[in-house]
């Protein structure tokens, strides 16, 4: 039979020696406190093992915790040693086209020579897709220190100058296609993938501007909204990033099969020339921001330390 309330208990086992047992359960009464405690028996009897061995519990949970804190320490490391090498891959990736299109290419123009308007458009679509695109994605991930509102607004200022060089790069290509004697738009894979890809990006600024910043004006109203939204908004980011990877990689392809084809004293491709290993590198470069994005993307640094996992 249980005591009904704290006080009628706390007699019953002042009575019994200041414990009582039930078939189930160990009650305690501790003086000078106004409620009681009570654990399993099953628990008791391991609190009781527990305390048998005590003098080699404490060295072994020493030792526990010690391997613990180094194993986070490394998992740390880790996770600073990708996000570095995920910015290396950004700024090379980006270093090395407009080395390619200045020094070999003969730079960038916005009218009346058709190949430096593509040149610059491969310089603004991949610096919009995959350079600042990619720092977007990255902010939460490389300022953690920083308040959240802070990193959503510098989030919003990457994905604005992202849309902005796409807009001007998408512009670009136009004008070079339309000063063609026969021109033709958006019939290769190249120009299929990426207008796929502007749809949703231009999507996914969209429904995150007005979700993540908009409706903070009513922030506990749509707080649960918000919540639910944050994995859909990452992995469509992510899904948003390969594509764009994908129409990076083919029109590097494309221009690279256009243009180093032997004729007018141009390097052949299946030669391997320096400029094909530019544009191969690059490439490369691309696929391999592919896969260390979403590993960091889908990953943080909390409680001081990095937790990596694949959910």
């Amino acid at each position: 039979m249980r005591p009904r309330n704290a006080e009628s208990h706390n007699k019953l086992v002042h009575v019994l020696d200041r414990i009582y047992e039930t078939p189930e359960r160990v009650y305690y009464y501790r003086p000078g406190h106004s409620r009681h405690e009570h654990r399993s028996r099953k628990q008791q009897q391991q609190s009781a093992s527990n305390g048998q061995r005590s003098g080699g519990g404490e060295a072994g949970g020493a030792a526990a915790s010690s391997k613990a804190a180094t194993e986070s320490a490394a998992m740390k490391a880790l996770f600073y040693l990708l996000l570095f090498l995920a910015e290396v891959l950004l700024f090379g990736t980006i270093t090395l086209l407009i080395y390619w299109i200045f020094n070999y290419q003969g730079g960038v123009a916005w009218a009346n020579d058709i190949k430096k308007q593509f040149n610059l458009h491969y310089i603004l679509m991949t610096g919009g897709f995959i350079f600042l695109n990619g720092h977007a994605m990255l902010v939460y991930r490389s300022f953690t220190c920083c308040k959240k509102i802070y990193n959503k607004l510098l989030h919003t200022i990457f994905f604005v100058l992202s849309i902005s060089a796409i807009t001007i790069g998408i512009v670009s290509a136009f004008m070079a296609h339309n000063s063609k004697a026969d021109p033709k738009h958006f019939y290769s894979l190249h120009s299929w993938i990426g207008l796929g890809t502007m749809g949703l990006f231009a999507l996914q600024f969209i429904v995150g501007f007005v979700s993540f910043l908009v409706l903070l004006c009513c922030d506990k109203a749509t707080v649960t909204y918000r919540q639910r939204l944050v994995p859909i908004h990452t992995n469509f980011g992510l899904i948003i990033f390969s594509m764009a990877a994908a129409t990076c990689v083919t029109g590097l392809m494309q221009t690279a099969k256009g243009r180093f084809n032997g004729a007018n004293g141009a390097p052949k491709y299946e030669d391997l020339p320096e400029e094909g290993i530019f544009v191969n590198t690059i490439a490369i470069a691309i696929i391999a921001l592919t896969i260390l994005l979403p590993l960091l993307v889908r990953n943080n640094l909390r409680g001081g330390q990095a937790v990596f996992s694949v959910n």
